[in-house]
């Protein structure tokens, strides 16, 4: 399953440019004297070397008195640092959104980028009373006019939301997320890359969606290398290579992206692309499930109530099972129905055992199909219901669940012709319903 992690709008977070703190180098080890400095360049460069500390005492107190000093003669960035003073109330400067936004726009309305993105990110943040979704927007856009990169992904991720209720914003986001990726935004090069994958606001393109998930793995994006070892061990949207699938893989989990670790525990285990290491395998494996990957999760308890590469344990195995479950993993729900069945580490409730292997049923999951129309055939754990198991009976048998086939034609016998006919319009409406694209 591909990785389609949830991107963070940096728009939301407010603090894009949370590192105000300028660097100079000053040649002087002595302070002028307040007031005897008329060019805000130098009166700005001194309230930094006094913020700062640097070839000097430092002292926060008169740097401020510098620092407003400039910013009486509208000098940008003594404008930007006291809006970010503002905003964040840094050491004595108490916080004042409105003071903050005052100042960054006056840096804002001479072209300041980093102004007019902190005025943007300010706000748009609901949880301030200086909230102005209209103003945010505009002053958002003027940053990404500027060809700013991360302006142009938090602009194309705000109208991607916008885009929901209304679809016109479709295109305008697309093409700001196309201006950032192409400024070499790693985020946006990621995101393009499940846009293309999943044909979201765009053609399916696979080859598109490996190209932009390689340049953000190349920038080091965990999930984008998760990806590109995905596609090259599949071979989707490029030739098919296990060396190079290994390789990213390697990357993606030194970085601790769970899909990767898990993966990469498979080839090690099995031997597939790398030289077998069992142990090595179940390690990566049980990193990856401590992580949270239901995959992963879902292996180790099979580990565990197989006695393969790892002791019984179906307490544990119980635990492993039903966290991936919870989390919606059909397989995990369908080993969890079967321990519930068969009372492996649990008490034995064929009620608890319909609950899970009827919602990975529902995921299309054929052998649950299966077992959940042999329960209702039978009246196991549920009321008898023969329309209900045919249909489920179908379901498997279209996926060619032996076992299935050949319980459906002999439940369908017992049913009537308008039966039968309500059933073939039910199986129709559940095979042309768009699947979910699962994602870790």
């Amino acid at each position: 399953m591909y990785n389609k992690k949830p991107h963070k709008y940096v728009i939301t977070l407010g603090f894009a440019c949370v590192s105000a703190f300028i660097m100079h180098s000053a040649k002087a080890s002595n302070t002028p004297d307040l007031g005897s400095l008329y060019n805000p360049a130098e009166q700005f460069k001194t309230a930094i070397n006094l913020i700062e500390g640097q070839n000097t005492k430092a002292d926060f107190s008169t740097g401020l008195k510098w620092l407003k000093l400039a910013a009486a003669q509208q000098y940008p960035q003594a404008l930007y640092q006291l809006g970010f003073y503002y905003e964040y109330g840094i050491d004595e400067v108490e916080r004042d959104y409105f003071k903050a936004v005052d100042f960054y726009e006056k840096a804002a309305k001479q072209g300041h980028l980093e102004s007019q993105f902190n005025l943007s990110a300010l706000l748009l943040r609901e949880s301030t009373p200086a909230y102005n979704p209209k103003q945010g927007l505009y002053w958002l856009e003027q940053a990404a006019k500027q060809d700013d990169g991360e302006a142009q992904y938090s602009l194309a991720m705000l109208l991607d939301q916008e885009a929901k209720t209304d679809p016109s914003l479709t295109e305008p986001s697309f093409n700001w997320l196309i201006k950032a990726a192409q400024n070499g935004h790693r985020g946006s090069e990621y995101i393009l890359g499940v846009k293309y994958l999943q044909g979201e606001g765009v053609k399916t393109d696979y080859q598109q969606a490996f190209n932009w998930f390689q340049k953000a793995a190349q920038q080091g994006d965990a999930a984008a290398q998760f990806n590109t070892g995905l596609m090259y061990e599949q071979g989707t949207g490029v030739g098919q290579d296990m060396q190079l699938a290994v390789e990213w893989y390697q990357k993606a989990a030194q970085q601790g992206e769970a899909g990767a670790q898990f993966n990469l525990g498979n080839k090690y285990l099995f031997g597939s692309g790398v030289t077998q290491n069992t142990t090595k395998g179940v390690e990566l494996i049980q990193t990856s499930a401590k992580r949270g990957n239901p995959a992963a999760q879902t292996m180790l308890g099979n580990m565990l109530t197989t006695g393969k590469f790892l002791g019984i344990d179906y307490a544990k195995a119980y635990q492993l099972y039903l966290g991936a479950a919870e989390n919606d993993y059909p397989e995990a729900q369908y080993q969890l129905s079967l321990m519930f069945a068969k009372g492996q580490g649990v008490e034995m409730s064929h009620e608890k055992s319909v609950h899970w292997i009827k919602k990975a049923a529902q995921s299309n999951h054929a052998l649950a199909q299966y077992g959940l129309g042999a329960y209702l055939a039978n009246g196991v754990g549920v009321e008898k219901n023969l329309m209900e198991a045919a249909y489920w009976l179908s379901l498997a048998a279209a996926q060619g669940q032996k076992h299935a086939i050949e319980s459906r034609d002999s439940v369908m016998e017992l049913l009537t012709r308008e039966q039968l006919d309500t059933l073939k319009q039910r199986i129709n409406t559940f095979s042309s319903a768009p699947q979910k694209i699962v994602t870790r």
